[in-house]
């Protein structure tokens, strides 16, 4: 089963680095030619080109919702309401609408996919380094994806 782990986030924004995090740390336990490890900052088209063609997708990301800093939520796509919008710009594609549009084109999408978001504190300050409430759940985040793909 061809799988993509896709840490989404920008690794200057503070918290909104735990994506790209989480990849490098796995980078080090993972040697499978069937799953992919990649860290992205991109949105729209984009983000789903790079999801065509894998049977099955884990993907990181920062999540703001008002909750407790470093709180890790397990989420897949229909955990998210649905909403479809007149687009005027790739742009304005996020994940959700990414996968959508992959299916509405025809292309191979994941069939599995799996959400791990952490609860980000700060996703403005130019800084490589987390607050500590989120850097504590990078291992835990790391563990959830071994466990995940079954390693």
């Amino acid at each position: 089963m061809r799988t993509i782990v896709l840490g989404l986030g920008n690794p200057i924004l503070s918290d909104d680095g735990i994506g790209p995090r989480v990849i490098y740390d796995l980078q080090k336990q993972i040697d499978d030619p069937d799953i992919v490890l990649l860290e992205a900052s991109l949105a729209g088209m984009d983000l789903m080109e790079m999801l065509v063609g894998y049977d099955r997708a884990i993907i990181i990301d920062a999540m703001r919702t008002g909750g407790q800093p470093g709180t890790i939520y397990q989420l897949t796509p229909e955990d998210f309401p649905t909403q479809r919008t007149d687009l005027t710009s790739q742009h304005q594609l996020g994940l959700l609408q990414a996968l959508q549009l992959g299916k509405e084109l025809s292309q191979p999408m994941p069939e599995r996919i799996a959400i791990i978001a952490v609860e980000a504190e700060d996703i403005y300050t130019f800084s490589e380094e987390m607050t500590p409430s989120v850097k504590q759940a990078v291992p835990q985040v790391v563990g959830m994806v071994l466990s995940d793909l079954g390693l």
